[in-house]
C-alpha cells in the first residue's frame, strides 16, 4: 500500500525527516501516516521559498512542493480558497453585499483552477495508478483537481478519497455560488471514491447538495451515483494523538507554561479557550458572555480568570484583521471594567505557532475548570478533543451545537448555543461556580473514547477499506 497524497497545508523536515508532532490535526496524522506506509505528500510551497524540485526522505517519502508566484497564490489561496469558499463553507458571507462576482472574481477563479489544474498534473505525473496506491486529496483549496486528474486519465485504478476538514453548508446557503461553479465543483467530487466530512450533519448537507444540483445524479442512502460511478459519504472525524498528548504533558515547556500561567491566575479558577483567530471561531461573543456572566456579579473576577489562547491566521487580510480588533478591544473592556492593574480579568494570549503554543495550551487545560469552544460552524476542533481528554472529572466542557465534535462529544459537554450571548454566559457562569459537581462527563470514559482512536482506523474508515 502507497500514500498519495495533496493538500494546501506545508509539512515541515529537517534532518532526513518529517515534523513536528502535535495533539492532532492533518499534518501530524499524514505524518504518522507516512512514516508507517511510505509515499509521496504533494503541497503548496510556503512564500518566499524556492522549492521545485522533489525532497526525499527517510522511510521512503518524498515531497513535492508547487511553487506559486504571489499573484497565483493571491488569487488561489486568498481570494477563492479562503474568503469565498471558507466563508461559503462556514456561513460567513454577508449575503447583503457579498460576494460579488465581478471580472475580480472571475480572474481569482481562473488562478484557482491553475493551481488545481497544476495539482492534477504533479498527481498524474506520480501515480502509479494500481490497486495499491491510495490518492487523498484534502480540503476547500484542491476542489477541481479530481476532474482534472479524470480529464488527464483514461482509467483509474488507485482508490481516490477527498476528506474535506470544513463544515458543509445546506442548498440554501451553497446558491450563493454561480451555478455552473456549485454543479462543477459537486460534479468534480463526485468523481472520487469517496468524500468524507468529520460529521454526519456535514455529509448530510452534501447529499442534499447533490440532491439538488447535480442533473441526473442518484443518492441512495449515503451515496451518490452520477455518470455511472458511485461515491460513498463517510463521516470520519480525525483522532486525537492521546500518546503525543500524554508525553506533551511531562515536556518542560508544558511546566514552564504551567509557573507562568498560575501566576496570571493567581489563585482563581481558570477558564480556557484555545482558537486559531478565525472569523467562524466567535471569539468576541464568548468574549461578550464572559462580560455578561460579571455583569451579574462582579465578583466572579476575583473568584476567576478567562485565558484565551490565540494563534493567528495563514494569511490575514481584511475581515480578519478586524475581527481580531474587535476580540482584543472586548478583552480591553472587560479588564477596565473588571479588572485591576495587577490582575485581569480576561487575557487574550498570543504564545505564536508551533509546538510551544500547544504546550502552553496543554498546561492552561491541566489547571482549568471549564473550557470553552463556541464556533459559529466548525468542520471538527481539534481542541475540544483535547479538552475532553486533560480536563480533570469535576471541570467542564462547553461544546457548540455547530462543532463537528459535538456529534462525537455532545453527551459528555454541555451545548452551548454559540449566537446566544445569555445562554453561553449563564453556561460560563454555572461552570466556573465554586464547588461545581456537575462536570463534563466521566474522566475513564472520555479516555475511552478518545484512546479508541488512531490514524490508521481513520485511514481505513475514509477508504473504506
Amino acid at each position: 500500500m502507497k500514500i498519495l497524497t495533496c493538500s494546501n497545508s506545508c509539512p515541515r523536515w529537517e534532518g532526513g525527516q518529517l515534523n513536528p508532532r502535535s495533539p492532532g490535526g492533518l499534518v501530524p496524522m499524514l505524518i504518522e501516516l507516512l512514516d508507517k506506509h511510505g509515499g509521496e505528500w504533494i503541497f503548496t510551497a510556503p512564500p518566499g521559498v524556492d522549492l521545485a524540485d522533489p525532497i526525499t526522505l527517510d522511510g521512503d517519502i518524498v515531497l513535492h512542493p508547487v511553487a506559486l508566484d504571489e499573484e497565483l497564490r493571491h488569487s488561489h489561496y486568498d481570494t477563492v480558497s479562503i474568503q469565498l469558499l471558507l466563508g461559503l463553507l462556514h456561513y460567513m458571507h454577508d449575503t447583503s453585499s457579498e460576494p460579488v462576482f465581478d471580472s475580480a472574481l472571475s480572474d481569482a477563479w481562473t488562478g484557482y483552477e491553475t493551481v488545481n489544474r497544476l495539482y492534477a498534473k504533479r498527481l498524474m505525473e506520480r501515480s502509479a495508478n494500481n490497486a495499491d496506491e491510495l490518492i487523498l486529496l484534502n480540503d476547500p483549496h484542491l476542489m477541481l483537481v479530481p476532474e482534472f486528474l479524470a480529464s488527464q486519465q483514461a482509467s483509474r485504478n488507485s482508490r481516490l478519497t477527498y476528506f474535506l476538514g470544513t463544515p458543509w453548508c445546506e442548498p440554501d446557503y451553497f446558491t450563493i455560488l454561480p451555478g455552473h461553479i456549485r454543479t462543477r465543483i459537486l460534479e468534480s467530487l463526485l468523481m472520487c471514491d469517496v468524500v468524507g466530512f468529520h460529521a454526519t450533519r456535514w455529509s448530510q448537507a452534501f447529499l442534499a447538495c447533490c440532491a439538488r444540483f447535480v442533473p441526473g445524479a442518484t443518492i441512495d442512502g449515503n451515496s451518490v451515483t452520477h455518470r455511472g460511478h458511485t461515491t460513498h459519504l463517510v463521516s470520519v472525524p480525525f483522532p486525537l494523538d492521546v500518546d503525543v498528548l500524554d508525553a506533551m504533558v511531562g515536556e518542560p515547556a508544558t511546566a514552564d507554561w504551567t509557573e507562568r500561567l498560575a501566576g496570571m491566575a493567581a489563585g482563581r479558577r481558570v477558564m480556557v479557550r484555545a482558537d486559531r483567530i478565525d472569523l467562524w471561531k466567535n471569539m468576541p461573543r464568548g468574549f461578550a458572555a464572559y462580560e455578561a456572566a460579571l455583569e451579574r456579579d462582579p465578583r466572579l473576577a476575583e473568584e476567576c480568570w478567562f485565558v484565551a489562547v490565540a494563534t493567528p491566521p495563514s494569511r490575514a487580510a481584511g475581515r480578519h484583521a478586524a475581527y481580531q480588533l474587535a476580540t482584543e478591544e472586548a478583552v480591553r473592556r472587560i479588564n477596565e471594567r473588571f479588572g485591576t492593574p495587577d490582575r485581569e480579568a480576561a487575557t487574550l494570549l498570543q504564545p505564536g505557532k508551533g509546538r510551544d503554543s500547544r504546550n502552553c495550551v496543554v498546561a492552561a487545560l491541566l489547571m482549568s475548570t471549564a473550557a470553552v469552544v463556541n464556533s459559529t460552524y466548525d468542520g471538527l476542533n481539534l481542541f475540544a478533543k483535547e479538552a475532553a481528554y486533560l480536563l480533570g472529572d469535576s471541570a467542564s466542557l462547553l461544546l457548540s451545537a455547530n462543532a463537528g465534535v459535538h456529534e462525537q462529544l455532545g453527551s459528555l459537554a454541555r451545548t452551548l448555543d454559540p449566537f446566544d450571548i445569555d445562554q453561553t454566559s449563564r453556561a460560563m457562569e454555572e461552570a466556573l461556580r465554586a464547588g461545581t459537581e456537575s462536570g463534563s462527563g466521566n474522566v475513564a470514559e472520555r479516555h475511552a473514547l478518545l484512546r479508541s482512536e488512531s490514524a490508521e482506523r481513520w485511514l481505513e474508515a475514509v477508504f473504506r477499506l
